[in-house]
């Protein structure tokens, strides 16, 4: 079945529509959908001539049904002769084109020389529109970054009401989208089913595989532990390939359970080590595994040094990592509750923000910390509670961060605003008024738009 990201197609193919000498890249982590999302997504542009190339490929070849010119089409060359020779010769010179000629390069990491290509071959026409992607984009060294000539586009896994909307759970969706702050009453009943689809949610993550066998179950012969071992399996290579022969020195998969495990604080690079592996090792692979779009990196807000911490970029994937491939039946222990929850809302929010580089979190100098911290729209700090939890540490931020404009605690309680809140602190005879919002975890992906 097919899930649709909402909101998303339109974004894509307006994205592709104003490119004039660029490339449009986009990113993801690999298995996240990036190629089926691009194919689904140009059907609506199908009056205008298409080329699609797929670098992994020697020569043409047809993959799930999709005709591909291979590499072979494409060309070994940085100033792109025979990529141009072969559109050419299929459609004419490019001067004389009237309607845009769209190009989509698939597995563009695998053929290093064409980012460079690709980066000529658009500065020689606006009809041209090229779109461009690949798992391992980032970690590629580019001679010629040419950043003017770049557009990105990031797609993430399918966030929960699109799951919501892929399960037919319409009056729940509906639900959400009629709330608003500050109302005096919300259903109890819907809450409370919100609540557990959430829960199950946060179990499955949203890789469209793994969802797509959830939820269509007859039509999957795979069953959910395989699945998710073989992407667990698939990603972990993906970030290998970069990491040469250091790579040896890791078993990648228990890197990313740690990395999930310590995923609540500053993470201390000394406990990622193993045996020969050097600091500047473990740096490497954080920074490639980052890279490689499965974890995100949250910078510590205004700090000089790299004090950040790292959360993996799907929830289903650090369940597997932390409870094993059983995803909807395995236990999660209480020790771990907390790191689910930061992770599922975590992710909810990168996907709404213009960049993942907008998000931060905070401590202080006495030890209280807030998850995170965006300054996007609004200057809002978020704390994530497993159930309801306290202000405390909210209350410190607005103290010290003047500038915040919103407190915000996300938990399993009922949405409410509180305008006249006082943050305090009490010992320091500290105080100030800041709005205060509540808000269940299954509207995290709503919150900018809340507030």
């Amino acid at each position: 079945m097919w899930i649709e990201r909402e909101g998303k197609n339109t974004q894509f193919i307006q994205a592709v529509m104003s490119l004039k000498s660029q490339v449009l890249v986009v990113r993801g982590a690999r298995q996240v959908g990036k190629t089926s999302f691009i194919l689904n997504a140009l059907k609506d542009l199908k009056e205008y001539r298409q080329f699609n190339i797929n670098l992994a490929s020697p020569r043409q070849t047809v993959i799930d049904g999709v005709d591909y010119f291979g590499r072979d089409f494409f060309g070994a060359s940085e100033n792109a002769e025979q990529l141009l020779y072969n559109i050419s010769f299929s459609v004419g010179e490019l001067d004389r084109l009237s309607q845009p000629l769209i190009i989509f390069i698939d597995e563009a990491d695998r053929y290093p020389v064409s980012l460079e290509a690709i980066q000529t071959l658009a500065g020689l026409s606006n009809v041209l529109k090229i779109i461009y992607t690949g798992s391992n984009l980032e970690n590629i060294a580019v001679k010629n970054v040419a950043t003017g000539r770049k557009r990105y586009f990031d797609l993430y896994p399918i966030a929960f009401e699109d799951f919501l909307r892929a399960y037919s759970k319409d009056k729940e969706l509906a639900y959400i989208k009629e709330i608003r702050l500050g109302e005096k009453q919300y259903s109890e009943m819907y809450h409370n089913r919100l609540i557990e689809l959430f829960d199950l949610y946060m179990r499955l993550g949203g890789m469209p595989r793994i969802l797509d066998a959830f939820i269509d179950a007859q039509a999957n012969t795979q069953p959910i532990p395989q699945l998710v071992s073989d992407l667990a399996y698939t990603i972990e290579e993906n970030v290998k390939t970069v990491l040469g022969e250091k790579s040896r020195l890791y078993e990648y998969e228990d890197i990313l359970r740690k990395l999930a495990l310590l995923s609540m604080d500053t993470l201390k690079i000394s406990r990622l080590q193993v045996q020969h592996a050097g600091r500047s090792e473990v740096k490497k692979l954080v920074n490639k595994t980052v890279g490689a779009r499965v974890a995100h990196k949250i910078r510590l807000y205004e700090s000089g040094s790299d004090l950040s911490k790292y959360i993996l970029f799907d929830v289903g994937i650090l369940n597997y990592l932390l409870n094993g491939s059983d995803l909807l039946r395995q236990k999660i222990i209480e020790a771990h509750m907390a790191i689910h929850y930061e992770t599922a809302v975590g992710n909810e929010i990168v996907a709404t923000l213009p960049s993942r580089d907008d998000i931060f979190y905070w401590k202080s100098e006495r030890g209280a910390q807030v998850d995170f911290m965006l300054k996007s729209l609004h200057f809002i700090a978020v704390d994530v509670k497993s159930t309801g939890g306290t202000a405390r540490s909210l209350d410190s931020a607005a103290i010290y961060e003047k500038e915040l404009e919103y407190i915000v605690k996300i938990c399993k309680q009922q949405p409410s605003l509180h305008p006249d809140h006082i943050a305090k602190i009490t010992n320091l005879g500290l105080s100030r008024k800041i709005p205060f919002i509540v808000i269940p975890h299954y509207l995290s992906g709503r919150l900018t738009k809340l507030i």
